[in-house]
């Protein structure tokens, strides 16, 4: 009777410990699974090797101390991975590298994917990848870490509503990408521990997986281009999109304000290329004829000027 009580009671001691790590590991990220994975794995592995001699204890110690033995050691094990998980991280990188290595030596890959871009939030705030994506011209395989998504998510809950808005807007392009049919979208789960910053973090995995990087941010273009990292930039691709205007060329244009410099007044052609007018100050909200003058080249794309034509 009483080893029936105590086989009870070890009986649910252990269903309350399965049941609560359950509900841990499903909270956990796939890496951080395979982690715990790890330590149950080789705890398990030594309590069998010390199976066969516990199991040889007298009396009842044969029987439970097997058990408690291996329980004991999956437990350890476990925490003692977690506890150095970034360096069971970076073995694990290690390996899936050796691996990959192997595969490409021995041949076994025999064609290349268009290849692969990792996007930014900057991206899917701006929008117009959308419609890049809709024309077919994006036929790499888009990569959205999960990370982008917090961080889409940490603005749409933003108190300020022009942020709230980036946000939805941000997340709507995220399912709208997933609903084309000829685009590959994957949503990842890769977290670079080892890194705090959002930006930070999309370098190391666009430089450890060797993606393309999809942006529209000017830092984070300069700073990937400094590591090396191919970078398809939506701004630059807007820009070199744009109609050619070169001096000497005349059009019609509508002063729309004022411009830095005195005598100043600016103009936006359809595609919102900025004009700047000499003394078109006094022409504000009315259409003139201008020629262009000269172009200027600057960090954030083309400036135009123009004089206006005598009528």
């Amino acid at each position: 009777m009483n080893n029936l009580f105590v086989f009870i009671a070890v009986v649910l001691v252990i269903m309350a410990i399965i049941f609560e790590l359950i509900e841990r590991v499903a909270k956990l990220s796939m890496r951080n699974f395979f982690v715990v994975l790890s330590g149950a794995f080789v705890g398990l592995f030594m309590g069998a090797l010390l199976t066969i001699p516990l199991s040889k204890t007298p009396g009842d110690f044969g029987e439970w101390l097997p058990i408690i033995t291996t329980i004991v050691f999956v437990f350890g094990f476990i925490t003692f991975f977690c506890r150095q998980k970034k360096a069971v991280n970076q073995w694990m990188d290690a390996i899936n590298k050796y691996l990959s290595l192997l595969k490409n030596l021995s041949g076994s890959v025999t064609h290349h994917s268009p290849g692969e871009v990792i996007v930014d939030t900057s991206v899917l705030i701006d929008g117009r990848v959308l419609d890049i994506a809709k024309s077919g011209f994006l036929q790499h395989k888009v990569i959205i870490p999960r990370f982008i998504l917090t961080e889409l998510q940490s603005i749409a809950d933003a108190d300020n509503p022009d942020k709230r808005a980036k946000g939805r807007r941000g997340l709507d392009i995220v399912d709208k990408l997933k609903k084309i049919r000829e685009l590959r979208v994957e949503i990842s789960s890769e977290n670079p521990i080892e890194v705090n910053e959002v930006d930070a973090k999309l370098v190391n995995l666009a430089r450890k997986k060797n993606l393309a990087l999809l942006t529209t941010d000017f830092n984070l273009n300069k700073v990937a281009r400094a590591e090396s990292i191919k970078v398809l930039n939506v701004n630059e691709l807007s820009q070199d999109l744009r109609p050619v205007i070169l001096p000497g060329e005349e059009m019609n244009l509508k002063i729309v304000h004022e411009g830095k410099e005195k005598g100043q007044g600016v103009g936006y052609l359809p595609d919102g290329t900025m004009i700047v007018v000499e003394k078109g100050d006094q022409e504000i909200s009315k259409s003139v004829r201008v020629k262009i003058t000269r172009i200027l080249q600057t960090a954030a794309g083309k400036m135009f000027f123009s004089k206006i034509l005598k009528k």
